[in-house]
């Protein structure tokens, strides 16, 4: 990629965005497909097979009370009742896994298509949930067919993490190796509208590796195609009792780490978060209990949902160029430099760290470019542990957004920035046209 110097001094990362790829970025999303306001949503919930909660106006109005916008539906009423509600609906396609249609036998398969495409609150199909490549090409007709019948609404896949092993994926090889290449294969088949998956990296004794590489890989895939892509993350604990405690056990996250998620989702521009779970049988900690009754991630969430959306907008037709790590810098990241362009005055060093070293006192800035517009950027507190407060100076005048007003505030070239426990923050560089010199 071209590097160019600016007039302000720092560094252009956008001399290589020529004017198709610049279309590609701006084209959210393809396929006649209307993505409307950024996806936020859940696995598992009202809706939902086999959760003890249903669709009704007291789940619509809880779940839009937290600020998600797209649910699960399983009948015709629960569309009917959706729509009250001014909420998005998914919609299963009733295929089991790793079964695909036969194109010539697939008439029941097109008449639930034909008799939910025209209901105002149908948003997406549900599709399959992380399918071997052996099924890409059967998943790929059965996508072809759906898309004939209806364009407007795409079918959704959802992907396998790293952490799946090869017989997961599919393939053989070293394992990152063959997961880049499952999400390559998935693309090239499938053809998506979107992409998303789900990492879940939060355990009792340790926060497991390859979250960022995750969020990177499948980042960089989409990007290269002009799609979006959505994050799920880990929203409670599903271990068996006996296993509750172990530390190698999925941890039930806090309202900080709820936090966290959200903010580093957004720092590599995904367009669409989905917790795992709201509530579900045999899931601990969730965000509201089999009951309906919420716990304090709800509450958090009912703050930071709204905040995701606002944001994810503001990053709409912009380009992640780069995720700067300043502090240790993990898989999937860059140590932070000169393109990163903030100056930070609290002396921390971009240095070789262990593998096994967590990501606190880091920080995440993220760099977003597009044509003739200012650059913005992502600065996250990666300590969900403990507030921090940063002397940061810029080459000129920066502004900030503010997500719940949706307006950009002065801040000037020296400020201070306060973030809480794994908080974030959308930047804009001003006076700085990311333009070709």
């Amino acid at each position: 990629m071209a590097i160019n110097k600016m007039k302000t001094g720092f560094t252009s990362l956008t001399a290589g965005i020529t004017a198709s790829v610049a279309a590609a970025i701006m084209a959210l999303p393809a396929h006649g497909w209307e993505m409307g306001d950024p996806i936020v949503t859940y696995w598992a919930g009202p809706g939902y097979p086999g959760c003890k909660m249903q669709i009704s106006d007291e789940s619509l109005k809880q779940l839009k009370d937290c600020g998600f916008n797209l649910v699960w539906a399983s009948s015709k009423k629960d569309l009917d009742l959706i729509a009250k509600w001014g909420l998005r609906a998914i919609c299963q396609l009733g295929i089991d896994r790793g079964k695909n249609l036969d194109p010539d036998n697939c008439d029941g398969f097109r008449r639930r298509i034909e008799g939910l495409k025209g209901h105002p609150a149908l948003y997406i199909y549900h599709h399959c949930d992380e399918p071997s490549v052996g099924w890409f090409k059967g998943l790929a007709a059965d996508c072809r067919i759906a898309r004939s019948i209806d364009p407007k609404h795409p079918t959704w896949v959802n992907l396998l993490p790293t952490y799946a092993n090869n017989s997961q994926l599919g393939l053989e090889g070293e394992i990152i190796s063959a997961y880049r290449e499952h999400v390559r294969l998935f693309l090239e088949t499938y053809d998506p509208a979107f992409v998303s998956y789900d990492h879940y990296q939060l355990n009792n004794g340790w926060d497991t590796s390859n979250y960022f590489l995750n969020l990177s890989i499948v980042q960089q895939a989409c990007a290269a195609r002009g799609i979006p892509f959505m994050n799920g993350v880990q929203a409670c604990t599903w271990c068996s009792p006996q296993n509750f405690a172990s530390p190698s056990a999925p941890r039930i996250p806090g309202p900080d780490e709820m936090r966290y998620l959200v903010y580093t989702t957004l720092a590599y521009g995904a367009q669409g978060i989905y917790y795992y779970v709201y509530s579900f049988p045999k899931h601990k900690g969730s965000i509201v209990s089999e009951d309906g009754v919420p716990d304090a991630k709800y509450y958090e969430l009912s703050k930071l949902n709204p905040i995701f959306v606002a944001t994810a907008k503001q990053l709409r037709g912009y380009r992640l160029m780069g995720a700067y790590f300043k502090g240790y810098c993990p898989r999937g990241g860059t140590p932070y430099g000169p393109n990163a362009i903030l100056d930070f005055a609290d002396g921390t060093k971009s240095e070789p760290s262990p593998e096994k070293k967590e990501l606190a006192d880091s920080i995440l800035v993220s760099r977003f470019d597009a044509l003739n517009r200012p650059t913005r950027l992502m600065v996250v507190n990666l300590d969900y542990r403990k507030e921090r407060s940063l002397e940061i100076t810029a080459p000129s005048a920066v502004t900030r957004f503010d997500p719940n007003a949706g307006k950009w505030m002065p801040l000037g070239r020296k400020f201070t920035l306060d973030l809480a426990k794994g908080e974030g923050t959308l930047l804009q560089v001003d006076n700085s046209p990311c333009r070709q010199e």
